[in-house]
């Protein structure tokens, strides 16, 4: 069993033979956990429905796999997932950068790049510069005088 912790909002990849299963954590509240369940056989159509687990309840998703409650740790549920060898199991932003980087290795990627993940940067705020704020006029007395 595989046990990866998940806050609300998080996804899991649980991608085998059968098709595909994301598991999102809807909502943690100790002790127990909503997930949204979106499977997608192989030759079929996208399967959604919820489910409210407590801790040690299990379902299935798909023919194979198994998601069990392992434990809630303030925000977190601890899910573990059982499956068989030829299931691979990722976080969602690891597995989608999984498959950025098999496509560019493809050559299938419109976005033909350096390899490796693009990593997020926010952009700070750039203070003025010196002369700009020696240019400006001295700030007025608020109070009137």
């Amino acid at each position: 069993m595989l046990v990866l912790s998940r806050e609300p909002g998080n996804s899991i990849m649980v991608d085998g033979p059968e098709g595909g299963c994301l598991l999102t954590v809807l909502q943690v509240r100790d002790p127990a956990v909503s997930l949204l369940i979106s499977h997608t056989p192989v030759a079929g159509k996208l399967n959604s429905w919820t489910a409210t687990l407590v801790r040690d309840a299990t379902v299935k998703v798909g023919s194979t796999a198994e998601v069990t409650l392992v434990d809630v740790r303030e925000e977190k549920a601890r899910l573990g997932i059982s499956a068989p060898k030829e299931t691979s199991i990722h976080r969602l932003e690891l597995w989608e950068a999984i498959n950025r980087e098999n496509r560019r290795a493809a050559g299938d990627d419109p976005e033909d790049g350096l390899a490796g993940s693009p990593v997020p940067r926010p952009g700070s705020p750039k203070p003025p510069s010196l002369d700009v704020r020696l240019d400006e006029p001295p700030p007025e007395d608020e109070s009137g005088e």
